[in-house]
């Protein structure tokens, strides 16, 4: 039996997501079994105790009328819902997502596109870039924290309050944390679940970035073979080419549905709270004192990061293919048999629908998009402090 071809792509990126327990092993990439499901659901019970304790703060806060602005709060809970609706989405596609990912290795039948170590490589350091990004920010949001611990346990004095100092977010348990060693096991637990769930956002519109981006490498290689094609000279050698040009631009347009398929929905969790999360996060900088504004600014930066990389792979997808008409326009066509002009017309014409991924039913990917969801994120700010 023929063994399945391996993923060679986006390895970065896997390995960051199966540290966050919702991609399987590479053996079983293909067809996950249930220790996969089990690790997702320990990733869900792990990260839901921190979820509630939010969620708890947030209640008591509201029923005691306690002195405490709760932007954070919400921001991080809009975040937990949309992490959760993003990754439940992304571990039901996965096996669509393994699929297109070996597809997108394959290079017998069509040849590797030029430019892909070099594009592969390029992806391969900005998913790293993301990854530590994370990884920092979240140390350094903590390390804020943590030295706003003694001015916030003065504040509980003063204001009757009792807020748990010292933590990543507001958080409540039914239990007292402010005091050793019960608070550095809060600290450990808060921290682990920030390095689990926070990055989820940013890595999976990472990861339909780098699948868009080997969409267009094949975009750019099929404009590279269209030209060629019509270079010939003589009529049997310029068919068996046309119609190899044919096939690969049938696969160019089955991989950007499939690519649709795999990400429409997580992409539209994403752009519903986006703009939510960074009208709190906004607010959370127009109220806090410096140290608050430079947390909240971490915050929203990765978050505006994680949409804008979201926005970058669906604009450049639409780039690449709408500039596929204008390379079989530019091709030597006129030179070619008329039969052959015929079917080159037919290809011309399904090249003007342009490839793009979907905001589920609401929108495309695209630089208006990313826009249009700061515009909105502004407009929540102004709602929230008039």
């Amino acid at each position: 039996m023929e063994s399945e071809p391996e993923i060679k792509i986006c390895r970065a990126t896997l390995k960051v997501l199966k540290y966050s327990l919702i991609w399987p092993n590479e053996n079983d990439e293909m067809n996950p079994g249930k220790w996969y499901y089990i690790r997702v659901i320990i990733f869900l019970l792990i990260t839901s105790g921190w979820v509630l304790s939010v969620f708890l703060h947030l209640v008591v806060t509201l029923k005691n009328h306690a002195d405490i602005h709760v932007s954070e709060d919400v921001a991080f809970l809009v975040a937990f819902f949309g992490l959760y609706y993003m990754t439940v989405v992304y571990v039901k596609n996965q096996p669509k997502v393994a699929f297109l990912l070996k597809d997108l290795s394959k290079f017998e039948e069509f040849g590797k596109p030029p430019g892909f170590e070099n594009v592969e490589k390029k992806l391969s350091f900005w998913s790293q870039f993301c990854f530590f990004y994370t990884v920092f920010g979240t140390l350094g949001y903590n390390t804020i924290k943590l030295i706003q611990k003694p001015e916030c346990e003065q504040a509980n004095l003063e204001k009757g309050l009792n807020e748990n100092c010292g933590l990543l977010s507001p958080t409540w348990f039914p239990f007292k944390v402010n005091y050793f060693p019960m608070f550095y096991f809060a600290l450990a637990y808060v921290h682990m679940c920030t390095q689990i769930l926070i990055k989820l956002a940013l890595m999976i519109s990472f990861n339909g970035l780098e699948m868009a981006h080997h969409v267009i490498l094949r975009i750019d290689h099929l404009k590279i073979m269209i030209t060629e094609c019509f270079e010939e000279n003589d009529y049997e050698i310029c068919t068996k080419k046309f119609k190899k040009c044919v096939l690969y631009h049938l696969e160019i347009l089955n991989l950007s549905s499939r690519l649709d398929d795999c990400f429409s929905n997580g992409m539209f969790a994403h752009l519903t709270i986006t703009a939510a999360i960074c009208g709190c996060l906004e607010k959370q900088f127009v109220d806090g004192d410096n140290r608050d504004k430079v947390a909240a600014l971490i915050h929203v930066t990765g978050w505006i990061m994680a949409l804008f990389v979201a926005c970058l792979g669906g604009q450049h997808l639409i780039n690449a293919s709408d500039s596929l008409p204008d390379a079989i326009w530019s091709c030597q066509w006129y030179k070619a048999d008329v039969r052959l002009q015929k079917d080159l017309l037919f290809m011309l014409f399904r090249s003007q629908e342009t490839l793009h991924i979907s905001v589920g039913s609401f929108s495309i990917l695209s630089f208006a998009l990313f826009v249009s969801v700061l515009k909105m994120s502004y407009s929540i700010l102004a709602m929230l402090t008039s």
